[in-house]
């Protein structure tokens, strides 16, 4: 989901800030956000690379950055998560999706990868029959980029 949310950010012109880790910059920078180095002190790097502050942040990873996310723009009202079930304890939303059926952003977004205004990478196809294993893959971190079931 961050890949394809610093995509549609920057195609509107929002500066996007992007924290990766080490062997991601290039790629999040590829995206057209100026990327940052996650892990200890993230939260100043983001700063240094964006002296005017933070509007929002959108946590797509559940990596436990909640706290810092509403310490660095300063209102839990302006961090959004699909990832940290811990949201709620910092005054977070959380958005499970659950997309509206009239409105056609699914569609949209096909549109965009049809053309390859668009990417999304997939990293790895697994058989149904391999979910187990792929799950373990996402869990782990080893994915770089979407994992695709088949049936």
């Amino acid at each position: 989901m961050g890949t394809v949310a610093v995509q549609l950010a920057a195609a509107r012109g929002i500066t996007v800030v992007g924290t990766a880790g080490e062997h991601d910059i290039e790629r999040v920078t590829a995206l057209g956000a100026t990327a940052v180095r996650y892990g200890d002190a993230w939260v100043e790097r983001v700063k240094a690379a964006a002296p005017q502050g933070v509007d929002v942040v959108f946590d797509a990873s559940g990596a436990g950055v909640l706290a810092d996310s509403v310490a660095l723009t300063g209102d839990s009202a302006r961090v959004i998560t699909i990832a940290d079930m811990a949201a709620a304890q910092h005054g977070v939303r959380f958005s499970a999706g659950g997309a509206d059926p009239a409105d056609d952003s699914l569609a949209q977004l096909v549109r965009l990868a049809a053309t390859g205004e668009l990417d999304v990478p997939v990293w790895r196809a697994y058989p149904l029959g391999q979910a187990a294993a792929a799950h373990g893959d996402i869990e782990a971190r080893r994915d770089r980029g979407k994992v695709v079931l088949l049936p």
